[in-house]
């Protein structure tokens, strides 16, 4: 598949085939707006009659030397699947080739992500399915997406090659992916290698270090890895967490592991970020491989090789990376044995005991999976959680200490989620003598929400329901108990409600839609994390007074104004998205005064919100049916 202005080079790579099997197809709009979703349409359609398999190639690729045999000899071992020969250094399938590689395998599962579509095989069923699927699924899109959403759809299972048979050839990109910073194959070999068998690397852990952070992918069940995890902590599939999240679960001391890596003295001279977040992928990455033994890994060293540059390519310009490339290869070669080689010197002490010994939390309510979201990150601050998405009953809460229950505007609830005065009357029941309510700003009506109890609203005013809610709360603390009310501003991260401005902005850039902006609005937000340790800090804090009224605190982690929040948008879902003004005007959001936090609480905004905002949007892309 080609744009006109790259014919010549389509027909040079198509002549490659000397069985003549390959034609190129063009661009059908060439001076409409750039995209591959036209061309892409074309080239899926065209498989041949009585073909069984269909390969799309992208026009600027370099394939390695016996690629055609090689993608023959995966149709037959694994029939059904869908097979991509390329994926791009910097992505989460990236990684997952880089694991794969370490372990000798010579495929890799996918992981939720976007299909690698510039060197992609599918069964000829599949191929010729997906100009309608795209044609039904939604204008806009991007190709690689909707790719990944047919093949889910479909059932179709996505496994890359390892190593991968095609590289990218340098040519720049006339599809807008230029802001992507350089695109190289995670492992690439000259020479494709023989398919082997069907099985792919049974990877557990797959570390990932991308836009410059250190990231892991942990499996959760026993699905499929494409499409099988509806995000971040649900479901079987796949839980995405930062390594120094994952590493603290699964028991190393950070202390140490930063210890072994300034000892290591491979740093150099790179920028300091880049340096320990390229360490914590490879030290997880080579803990990950402990599992694995240490079997023959003939294409190992060429993984190392590119897991530094490929995580910093958004960041560094291609000279700044081949400069740094050799820095950042030993650096990731000692940061895997240091992970291989690790031992009980970098384990934290009396993990086991202090987990056992934590008073066990319920966290509850109509927040569905942005729910249990909060519930795996209070896990990971020490508590022992017991998640109850659908109807709670006082047996379900005996033996829990704390109860965290997340109100409606918390993200779409699942099948029959318990209403607040239903959790109430099972906490008195069991005993449960400490609860923290999570409500929302867009609840409460109005434009300025104090901190404290709300004034009673008239009965069809918007914010009765939260007064209500809040209410019946003050009246369970009044029994001798003790009660913390947190409203949140806008929760940005995986699960975060559909309904808000930063959801609809995130939707429209993915789609090639204008973001409608007012004039003069302010953006509060919470991270998600920010808002995990926010309950967390009312949950073990000083119990205060049993039977006083409940603390009232306001959770916000940043405040950003209307253009300033859209750039951010942009920058994390499509770069070139346009800003509009709103036809009309949708009024100011709910602003939350501030300032009880920290001096109640002791809490304050630590988490990267960029980062929450980025997987926000790789949820709604990967992970969701909403949209």
């Amino acid at each position: 598949m080609a744009h006109p202005r790259r014919r010549r080079e389509a027909e040079v790579l198509a002549g490659l085939d000397a069985t003549g099997r390959l034609r190129v197809v063009l661009d059908p709009e060439p001076e409409g707006p750039p995209t591959a979703l036209r061309t892409a349409a074309a080239a899926w359609a065209a498989v041949e009659p009585g073909a069984t398999h269909h390969l799309v190639l992208q026009d600027d690729v370099q394939l390695a030397d016996g690629f055609f045999e090689h993608a023959a000899e995966a149709a037959r071992v694994a029939p059904d699947d869908a097979v991509a020969f390329y994926t791009n250094w910097n992505s989460r399938n990236g990684a997952a080739v880089r694991a794969a590689a370490l372990t000798g395998a010579s495929w890799a599962e996918a992981l939720d992500e976007y299909a690698p579509c510039v060197a992609l095989m599918l069964p000829a069923q599949v191929a010729a399915g997906y100009g309608g699927f795209a044609a039904g699924d939604g204008a806009g899109w991007p190709y690689d997406v909707l790719m990944y959403r047919h093949l889910r759809a479909s059932g179709t299972r996505l496994r890359i090659a390892v190593p991968n048979t095609v590289e990218h050839s340098g040519l720049p990109s006339i599809a807008g992916n230029a802001a992507h910073g350089l695109r190289r194959a995670a492992v690439f070999a000259a020479a494709a290698p023989g398919a082997g068998t069907a099985d792919c690397a049974a990877l557990t852990v797959v570390p990932f270090l991308k836009h410059g952070t250190a990231q892991c992918a942990v499996r959760t069940g026993s699905g499929s890895g494409l499409g099988s995890n509806s995000g971040s902590g649900s479901g079987s599939g796949w839980e995405y967490l930062e390594t120094e999240r994952y590493l603290r679960r699964a028991g190393w001391s950070l202390r140490a592991v930063r210890a072994d890596f300034e000892a290591a003295g491979a740093a150099g001279a790179l920028p300091p970020r880049a340096a320990w977040n390229t360490w914590l992928t490879a030290f997880a990455l080579g803990t990950a491989l402990r599992a694995h033994g240490g079997g023959d890994a003939p294409h190992g060293d060429a993984a190392l090789r590119t897991l530094g540059p490929g995580g910093v390519c958004d960041d560094l310009s291609p000279a700044q990376i081949e400069s740094a490339a050799d820095a950042l290869h030993a650096l990731s070669k000692a940061g895997v044995e240091a992970g291989r080689s690790a031992g009980s010197r970098l384990r934290r002490t009396g993990v086991t005991a202090t987990v056992t010994a934590a008073p066990v939390t319920a966290v509850t309510g109509a927040g569905g999976d942005f729910a249990r979201g909060i519930g795996l990150l209070l896990g990971d601050l020490g508590h022992a959680v017991h998640f109850l998405p659908g109807p709670v009953s006082a047996a379900d809460l005996r033996g829990c200490d704390r109860v965290a229950y997340l109100a409606d505007g918390l993200a779409a609830g699942g099948t029959q989620p318990p209403g607040v005065d239903e959790v109430l009357r099972a906490a008195a029941e069991a005993g449960v003598r400490r609860l923290v309510y999570v409500g929302t700003a867009a609840a409460c009506g109005g434009t300025v929400v104090p901190e404290g109890p709300l004034a009673e609203p008239d009965e069809g005013d918007p914010g009765r329901g939260q007064w209500l809610a809040e209410s019946a709360v003050a009246r369970w603390a009044a029994q001798g108990r003790t009660a913390t009310v947190l409203r949140t501003a806008e929760p940005v991260g995986p699960h975060a409600p559909a309904g808000t401005v930063t959801a609809d902005w995130i939707l429209r850039a993915w789609t090639r839609r204008d973001l409608p902006l007012e004039s003069d609005r302010l953006h509060q937000l919470v991270d998600h994390r920010d808002l995990a340790a926010a309950v967390h800090a009312a949950l073990t804090g000083p119990a205060g007074t049993p039977g006083a009224a409940p603390q009232v605190v306001h959770i916000v982690s940043a405040v950003h104004d209307e253009d300033a929040w859209a750039a951010q948008v942009a920058a994390v879902t499509r770069p070139t998205a346009r800003t509009v003004p709103a036809q009309r005007g949708s009024g100011r959001l709910p602003a939350l005064e501030t300032g009880l936090a920290g001096a109640l609480l002791g809490w304050k905004p630590t988490a990267p919100l960029a980062d929450g905002l980025r997987a926000q949007a790789q949820w709604l892309a990967y992970d969701t049916e909403c949209c």
